[in-house]
């Protein structure tokens, strides 16, 4: 595509062609042509353009009712026409307007009045283009951020819970420490939820101090280890509260009642494009969580992840997000579960 832009030429008449592709590509327009006007859907739907100059005049159907399809379209409504006639009536130009046309060029065409109102047609459409994908931006990240804070409320919840079993069976020391390891634990959470993203090293923080606080909470029944093969975690940037309802449901779900001892495996690698987030439990697995669950029940905390990892791909526009779940089986037999979390490795 040429740096201005792609234009679309709908004329048959060559004179007009040669003229307006020789001042337009001089100004760096990409330009196209098709001699009537029954080619023209072919020809849109074959490649992004940025204007459709298009004569009222064809040979096999007015300008005026194509620019009407145009219009009528879902997905060339918004596309900048500019209708070019050697009709100067009134009343042809109010139709032009009137159907949706962006501007209007009189014949014969004026190089410099040209340029103009291209560059003016093809800028004022950037323009409204930047300022719809900015307000959907900033929708996305208010919704985001809806969802994040939702995360919260559930969080604190879980751990008071723990603190509150503590005190019932007299354990004061256990309660004084893990008093201790929940006030910083917060302190991280409330810094960490008013941001967008956070690095990769202060999320490892706030996961290890997690991970102490489940192990205690849950008298011991499981060992975790955190396994970080990233390069410079401090450099990478992740969205926060991500990763943590995947180890919650690891824990509570699946190791919290396996009859053998649990183990919990947190591991983050690094490629070229992306980070992998892993995390292995040798819990009973997820069809025996099924069974024990109700068929009305559904995690609020793993609904706003999946929530949010939409939305995340939403605003990159691509499918940089993403999450995977194998079921682990050994001899046959469950043997825990493996979430892998995908995210891109280029927010820096």
């Amino acid at each position: 595509m040429g740096k201005g832009g792609a234009i679309l030429i709908v004329d048959d008449n060559r004179q007009i062609l040669e003229l307006v592709n020789h001042v337009l590509v001089e100004e760096g327009y990409e330009i196209s042509f098709v001699p009537k006007g029954q080619f023209l859907f072919k020809r849109l739907s074959s490649q992004p353009f940025d204007l459709v100059l298009l004569d009222i005049n064809l040979p096999d159907i007015s300008g005026l009712e194509l620019l009407q399809q145009i219009r009528s379209n879902p997905e060339y409504k918004t596309l900048p026409v500019i209708m070019v006639s050697g009709e100067e009536e009134d009343e042809t130009l109010a139709r032009c307007f009137n159907l949706g046309a962006n501007d209007y060029i009189k014949k014969p065409i004026h190089h410099e009045i040209l340029k103009a109102r291209v560059q003016s047609v093809i800028s004022a459409s950037n323009f409204h283009k930047s300022e719809l994908k900015q307000q959907k931006q900033e929708a996305l990240r208010a919704r985001m951020k809806m969802l994040s804070s939702q995360m919260n409320p559930h969080f604190i919840f879980n751990s008071l819970s723990s603190i509150q079993e503590f005190v019932l069976a007299n354990q004061t020391d256990k309660v004084l420490e893990y008093l201790s390891e929940f006030a910083g634990l917060m302190r991280q959470n409330l810094e960490n939820s008013i941001m967008s993203h956070i690095t990769l090293a202060n999320e490892i923080e706030f996961l290890n101090t997690y991970l102490k606080l489940e192990k205690m909470r849950f008298n011991h029944v499981f060992d975790y280890e955190v396994s970080i093969k990233v390069a410079a975690p401090e450099t990478i940037m992740i969205p926060p509260m991500l990763l943590q309802p995947y180890l919650e449901n690891a824990i509570i779900h699946g190791l919290r009642t396996a009859p053998r001892r649990g183990k919990l495996l947190l591991e983050i690698r690094e490629t070229d494009m992306s980070i992998y987030c892993i995390i292995r439990d040798n819990g009973v697995g997820r069809a025996q969580v099924l069974e024990m669950q109700s068929k009305e029940h559904r995690s609020v905390a793993m609904s706003n992840i999946e929530a949010r990892l939409a939305l995340l791909n939403m605003e990159s526009g691509l499918q940089e997000f993403y999450v995977s779940i194998e079921d682990l089986h050994d001899n046959g037999l469950p043997s825990g579960t493996q979430v892998t979390l995908c995210l891109p490795n280029d927010l820096h």
